[in-house]
């Protein structure tokens, strides 16, 4: 059993294995270790009112360096955001990094970062997450042979202790996605089509191209980065929340299916981080396409006069810091947590609540609900209301 799932399952069981035995032995006369689950008690409580991240995640710290160290690391929507910040990370770490995005100029300028970070070799594939399956499985096929490439290009250390022939990715990072701001009576359908293909689609094809290979070579990581709008309903980003939940389910049954086979599957499920606020362009679906910030073909553009594409980000809104989540998703992925979850407060505490307490959280969600509608309308932040 790997650190990560051991840590969770004791943290799990452990509050409610001591309330019991509290309780049972208090029936008794005499309580054992009341002294100590109250303790515990304080700090899962304190932790869902204050913590940004569950205790697992807390506890674990970063990834060892040799979780990454000359491993081969596939990552999609590298060119910004938490990806490019994800791809320095893991170079810091040694990783051998194949990055992807629609922007080849942009990916080469990620993996010079990366290669100065200390990347054992980092190498562009572009990609466009919107070209269907088909295309998926000649990127997969593609970023196999990459591997290899890196393999047959080791150090002599390394490839004395490496069959090239064994070689494949390692970890596939899905980052690669784009948010909403859009009340769903107001989303065309092209939009929800172009965002399931965006968000889940395309990740659910190129796990299905690396499969094979991970299964025969019975080792490899497979991590998604979901969305906190599958932990807490996301009013105003309606499909947004959608995609990101079908995602979810499709790993977490692939991690049951493939569990005796040397493959793991993380799900990553961030709150709002602070990425695009330097004037880059954020991928955020609108109503329609041409109201989204994204590069749609013939239907991207202005939209009518007056229109808001994108949203904005308010003054005194609160977001994760990019390296931080990608050091809590690393190392999530590398010591096999099921999930990571992150978020400010008090979305982390609404999420808590949604957990353990659903009607609150959904009473919670009725009042929020329709002034972040309004703001998605507007085109203003909708982490920010009063």
């Amino acid at each position: 059993m790997r650190k990560g799932t051991a840590l969770t399952l004791a943290l799990d069981v452990a509050p409610y294995a001591l309330v019991a035995l509290v309780v049972f032995t208090a029936a008794l006369g005499s309580p054992v270790l009341a002294q100590l689950c109250a303790v515990v008690i304080v700090v899962y409580v304190g932790n869902a009112a204050f913590g940004e991240c569950d205790l697992a995640s807390a506890a674990l710290g970063d990834a060892p360096r040799s979780a990454y160290d000359g491993k081969v690391v596939w990552i999609t929507g590298a060119s910004q955001g938490l990806g490019e910040t994800l791809a320095v990370h893991l170079g810091s770490m040694g990783a051998k990094l194949i990055l992807s995005s629609r922007r080849e100029e942009t990916l080469r300028r990620v993996c010079d970062a990366a290669r100065a970070a200390g990347a054992r070799d980092a190498r562009a594939l572009t990609l466009d997450a919107r070209a269907g399956s088909a295309a998926m499985r000649e990127k997969g096929a593609a970023a196999l042979a990459l591997a290899k490439e890196m393999a047959s290009g080791a150090s002599e250390d390394e490839t004395d202790a490496m069959n090239t022939d064994d070689a494949g990715v390692d970890y596939i990072f899905h980052v690669a996605g784009g948010s909403q701001h859009a009340a769903a009576e107001d989303t065309a359908d092209e939009v929800d089509r172009d965002m399931f293909e965006l968000n889940t689609m395309s990740a659910i094809a190129l796990t299905k191209a690396l499969l094979p290979s991970m299964l025969q070579r019975r080792r490899g990581t497979i991590c998604a980065v979901g969305s906190m709008a599958v932990k807490c309903p996301a009013p105003g980003q309606a499909t947004y929340a959608a995609t990101k939940a079908a995602l979810s389910a499709f790993c977490h049954s692939l991690r049951g299916e493939v569990a005796d086979r040397g493959v793991n599957v993380t799900v990553a499920h961030p709150g709002p981080i602070a990425t695009g606020l330097g004037g880059q362009t954020r991928v955020i679906f609108g109503a329609t396409l041409a109201k989204s910030t994204c590069d749609t073909g013939d239907s991207a553009g202005d939209g009518a006069e007056g229109s808001t594409r994108g949203a904005k980000v308010g003054k005194k809104e609160r977001r994760l810091n990019a390296l931080w989540v990608a050091r809590k998703i690393a190392a999530g992925a590398a010591l096999g947590l099921d999930e990571v979850v992150l978020a400010t407060q008090p979305i982390m505490l609404l999420r808590n609540f949604m957990q353990f307490v659903p009607s609150v959280g959904y009473r919670v969600l009725n009042k929020v609900g329709p002034k972040r509608t309004r703001a998605a309308r507007a085109g203003v932040s909708m982490y920010e209301l009063k």
